[in-house]
Parts: structure tokens; sequence; C-alpha cells
């Protein structure tokens, strides 16, 4: 029966190792450059400020500020309506039907709303878009991180505390390391196979103007496997 179990793990291991893995996408912004992606609001490449230090030189910075209604603003623009900016990847051709596809990035979150009483007011969506629909990948708000589930790890300290950044922002969590890997099947594999997708990143601030949010992103990866 050991022996049994011995084989069987092998076999669980050989499937992993000989799994066909293609990236599609590996951004670490270390050349500044956001050529093909599709960016809207306040948003840019920046170096290291009061938020922390990126992995290398550069990573991506944006906020819900509005040069309307802010004295300044992160990235010298302003937010959609002062309500949303956007980072959406190029499209990416898929190589073959992927039955399996992980997405990893680095962020981290700050915020100027109540992080003990408010739920949801400002948050932050990841997406993958495909042609069978969108997946949602996670998402963070002034009320905490989306919880772990099967498919869904979120690793750091994602406990609100005092911002470097203050007074700008209030608080902001530790830089957190999120990683999703996602199965599918059917049809839903076959309808993916059709088009290109796409991850898109997405900071809205719900309700009100008054009370920004900004986030830092870092070494996007996206790959899918056969």
């Amino acid at each position: 029966m050991r022996g049994l179990a011995v084989v069987v793990s092998l076999l669980c291991m050989v499937a992993v190792v000989c799994a066909e893995e293609s990236v599609l996408l590996d951004a670490d912004f270390e050349n500044a450059d956001l050529t093909g992606w599709r960016v809207s609001g306040d948003l840019c490449v920046a170096p290291a400020f009061c938020a922390g230090q990126p992995s290398g030189k550069y990573w991506i910075a944006f906020s819900t500020n509005s040069q309307k209604g802010d004295p300044i603003t992160l990235c010298g623009a302003s937010s959609v309506e002062g309500m949303e900016s956007i980072l959406q990847s190029p499209y990416l051709p898929l190589p073959f039907a992927p039955s399996q596809v992980r997405v990893d990035f680095d962020v981290k979150f700050l915020t100027n709303e109540n992080t003990t009483s408010d739920l949801g007011t400002d948050s932050f969506l990841v997406r993958l878009l495909t042609m069978s629909g969108p997946v949602v990948i996670a998402n963070i708000d002034d009320g905490g991180t989306s919880p772990d589930t099967k498919n869904l790890k979120i690793s750091g300290d994602a406990r609100f505390h005092e911002s470097g950044c203050t007074p700008t922002w209030r608080y902001e969590t530790g830089m957190l390391h999120v990683s999703y890997y996602r199965t599918f099947h059917g049809e839903v594999k076959a309808r993916i196979r059709s088009g290109p997708v796409a991850l898109e990143f997405l900071l809205n601030n719900h309700f009100d103007q008054n009370f920004d949010s900004a986030v830092v992103i870092d070494n996007v990866r996206f790959s899918v496997f056969r």
C-alpha cells in the first residue's frame, strides 16, 4: 500500500512538471514603458516613493485623485470623473486552448477611507478578460482583501496600518503577493480559446470623491497551461 502511494505521488509530480506552460506576460516595468497597455486616469510608472520600494527601479502607481478636488495628485493627472483609474494589459493571443491559467502580481493598497467601519467604499479589482466573459481574480478594499480560496492565495501583511504617505494617505497594507490558479473545462475552455485575453486592474472610488485611495503594483505575470 505504501508503494502504491509513492507511485501515485510520483505520477502527480510528473504531471505537474510535464504540463506545457506558456508565459504570455511577464512585466516588471523596469523599462518604464507601457507601450501596448491601455491606461486611463491618474496612473504612471513610478520609482520608489513614500509608499515603499519596488522590487527593481520602477512599479506602477495609480490613484483616484482628481485635479479638480485635490491639491496634488499621485501621477499629476486625474482619475476618470474623480472616481476610477484603470490599467489593462495588451491583448494576449493564446498559443493553445488553455486548461489552466495562473496570474501573479504584487500590490499595496493605500487609502483615506475609514478602514474600521466602512465596507467596500473604495476597491481595487483585478479581472482576467476572456471571450467567455470576465473572470474575477481578486479584490482589495478598505475592508480588507478577498479571502483565500482553492484558486486564490494572498500572502503578506494585509492589515491596515498608518501609512508612510501620511497625510496624503492615512492607511496602507503591506506589500502583498497575489497568486491565482484556475482550471477550465468544456465549453468555457473552448470559448476562451476563440480569442485573446487581457488582465485588467481597476481602482474605484465608490460613492464619494472626498476620500481617495491608491495602489502600487509590480511583477505582473500571466501563464497558461495546456
